[in-house]
């Protein structure tokens, strides 16, 4: 990540957002987090992906009865009709196949016109173009400032945390608590710790973070009821491209532990070796962890990005942390 500047010091054609195009977002308070929306995450996040054939067909041939590549293609709502009607029973899907090459093309036309008028790409429609300037605090933070709603969110991330231990003694599967542990590390030391952002790895999860509170910024976290049903809200997430974005951050941080978690339990299980292993439980852990890690993560991530969002004092960010990891301590025994 370039090194931090003044925000003062950028030039006009160098900003984002009317900020400094290497150090955005409020400026740093004494004992408040930093907020960093530097150049490299913004370019990160507002990349203008194309779709392509290569990938839509051969997900049409795998998972294309259950509306796969209509999901790829951004058209959730007929994605979801394909999954419940199995692909028109099996005729809406050999359909497609001469359909894949005019979605793709309208995809593609669709985000090149974005990228011409300067508008946010489609997958990021709901977010402000990339030259508007951002306001000097997020729109909804009048609303959420009060001590009632803080007392409420500390409630989400009791039942949160809670709940995320309760799952892991009653299946056995503990790496969710792993994945978010390292969420709020990373949340905690990426607005305080400089130097994460360029250590090798570390780096990665930073920029991730970065890119998590960018998009709580400019969309609202939401309410403490909100939070706290976030796994069933999540239901709904293939229809709203707002919840879907959301959705795809924390399913990446998801996958991340995931492929770490099934690496370790592979050389654990000895490949080629005497142990053996057995796929189909290996599979269960998979799904598990994946979803597991999005339903737990995303209310305690969403609480913590909120309130340093909101430049709360670093002492009620680690009082927040403090409560999730004792209630999950306390809800494993």
């Amino acid at each position: 990540m370039p090194k931090r500047r003044d925000p003062a010091a950028g030039t006009s054609d160098e900003t984002f957002f009317g900020l400094s195009a290497l150090h955005g977002g409020p400026p740093r308070v004494p004992g408040r987090g930093d907020l960093d929306f530097s150049r490299a995450v913004l370019d990160q996040l507002y990349r203008y992906r194309l779709k392509r054939e290569a990938i839509a067909y051969p997900l049409w041939l795998v998972t294309g009865v259950f509306g796969g590549h209509r999901f790829y293609l951004d058209r959730p709502g007929t994605g979801l009709l394909m999954f419940f009607t199995i692909g028109g029973a099996g005729l809406w899907w050999l359909a497609d196949v001469l359909l894949i090459p005019r979605m793709v093309r309208k995809f593609n036309e669709d985000q090149a016109r974005r990228q011409f008028l300067g508008q946010p790409p489609r997958q990021l429609a709901f977010m402000p173009a990339k030259g508007e300037t951002l306001p000097s605090e997020p729109h909804w933070a009048a609303k959420r400032r009060t001590r009632v709603r803080l007392v409420a969110d500390a409630v989400v991330m009791m039942l949160a945390a809670g709940s995320m231990g309760a799952f892991a003694s009653g299946t056995g599967v503990y790496e969710p608590i792993i994945a978010v542990l390292a969420l709020i590390a990373i949340t905690l030391l990426g607005t305080r710790w400089d130097a994460l952002s360029g250590l090798p790895v570390l780096r990665g999860f930073d920029r991730w973070a970065h890119r998590l509170r960018l998009f709580y910024y400019t969309n609202d976290p939401g309410g403490a009821v909100s939070l706290a049903f976030r796994q069933v809200l999540a239901l709904f997430a293939l229809f709203r491209r707002r919840r879907r974005a959301e959705a795809r951050l924390y399913l990446q941080l998801g996958a991340w532990f995931t492929i770490i978690f099934t690496v370790v339990d592979l050389i654990e299980a000895g490949i080629g070796g005497p142990g053996g292993f057995d796929p189909g439980s290996l599979m269960v852990d998979y799904v598990q962890t994946f979803f597991a890690t999005y339903a737990f993560a995303a209310p305690i991530g969403a609480v913590l990005n909120k309130h340093i969002l909101l430049q709360r004092s670093d002492r009620v960010i680690w009082v927040l942390s403090g409560i999730a990891v004792v209630f999950i301590a306390t809800s494993l025994f």
